[in-house]
């Protein structure tokens, strides 16, 4: 497991919280919640959909990762 920080709508927040107190009865198992849902997303040939993938600088800003992967998105679904 890697830990990060991400931000959420709100309406996903809630989504995921009522899920997890309606499943676990509690919010601790958040991320496992989130695992679930992000494994199911498998295409019909059993395996996970592609990943984009960039080669990233040392010195790489958010905003320019961000255009590598909008680039590597839009390559893929031509």
């Amino acid at each position: 497991m890697v830990k990060t920080t991400i931000n959420l709508d709100e309406e996903i927040y809630a989504e995921i919280v009522r899920e997890s107190i309606e499943t676990y009865g509690s919010t601790k198992k958040m991320s496992k919640i989130i695992n679930q849902l992000l494994s199911s997303r498998i295409n019909s040939t059993g395996k996970r959909m592609e990943r984009i993938t960039f080669r990233a600088k040392e010195n790489l800003s958010s905003l320019d990762a961000d255009n590598e992967i909008r680039k590597g998105w839009e390559e893929n679904t031509k």
